[in-house]
């Protein structure tokens, strides 16, 4: 069991403990310059280059995009009762709570503990969060819509295009599928540097209500995704996929929205970074129950 678990877990936190090095002891890292080349570039070509070339049925995909919303609202019903019962702010902490890391901890989990299929479908989990996030959540947070954003991002349109190409069962020429690979290759390693040199720049003011806060989410996520499961039925690897996405911990964008729309920034980073440490901890335990 330990050798089964050790090369899903231990490459990504050594990727992350790279990151959480390089912020401490580099001058500095150009977040946002890798954050636009990740987003802009590298996530839409693993999605679209993953999608369009994995054996995967459009059932599948749309399998997983139920899965995906079943597990969202399930958590979202569930950070509300916390947020009441706890009395924290609702928009401010209930959105932290819902979305979780699906991209920079949730892909690459999927990908070492099931493979190229696990990485694809779990690619249908982070372009329904990341949607979502940036729609409804943002929505939420700044309390109007966010326009004209969602049509020019590159996430978007990359989804669209990948269900489309596993539509009509499209077969990439091999320049196209090298092309794509190797862009997309840079996604998973920039991410995982990416959240390690974020978590350096968190900090953590009230331990006590921090740790209470990542604990609520871990548990919130793994209990709705074991709820998910249950009622939808699920098995194989989409059922592993769904499971480890729910016990990811919350996403760092959360904390860069919160400093954008000024709601508990604050509060924010310390359940981001209460939560990623708590996960590391957790997302083992999850790995043994699906072993």
């Amino acid at each position: 069991m330990f050798a089964t678990i050790t090369p899903v877990i231990v490459p990504i936190i050594v990727c992350i403990a790279l990151g959480i090095w390089w912020g401490r002891s580099q001058p500095s890292f150009p977040n946002a310059f890798v954050g636009d080349l990740v987003m802009k570039i590298g996530a839409p070509a693993l999605i679209i280059g993953t999608l369009g070339t994995t054996e995967l049925q459009l059932k599948a995909l749309l399998d997983v995009a139920v899965a995906a919303l079943v597990l969202m609202v399930i958590t979202a019903v569930f950070a509300v009762v916390v947020c009441l019962l706890c009395r924290w702010p609702l928009r401010d902490i209930g959105i932290p709570l819902v979305v979780g890391n699906s991209g920079n901890m949730g892909l690459p989990l999927c990908l070492f503990a099931f493979g190229p299929e696990g990485l694809a479908l779990s690619l249908g989990v982070f372009v329904l969060f990341s949607l979502t996030h940036f729609t409804l959540g943002s929505a939420l947070l700044a309390a109007e819509m966010p326009g004209r954003a969602l049509l020019k991002s590159p996430i978007v349109w990359s989804g669209l295009l990948a269900v489309v190409l596993v539509a009509v069962d499209f077969q990439f020429p091999l320049t196209l599928s090298n092309t794509l690979n190797l862009l997309g290759g840079m996604a998973i390693p920039l991410m995982l540097l990416t959240l390690g040199v974020s978590l350096v720049g968190l900090k953590l003011k009230d331990v006590a209500t921090a740790v209470a806060m990542g604990c609520a989410r871990i548990v919130v996520s793994v209990a709705a995704g074991v709820l998910t499961v249950a009622l939808l039925d699920l098995e194989g690897v989409l059922r592993g996929v769904i499971l480890l996405q729910a016990a990811t911990p919350a996403a760092v964008f959360n904390y860069l929205l919160a400093q954008q729309y000024r709601r508990s920034p604050e509060a924010v980073a310390g359940l981001v970074m209460a939560s990623t440490l708590i996960s590391f901890a957790t997302i083992p335990l999850v790995l043994v129950f699906l072993v």
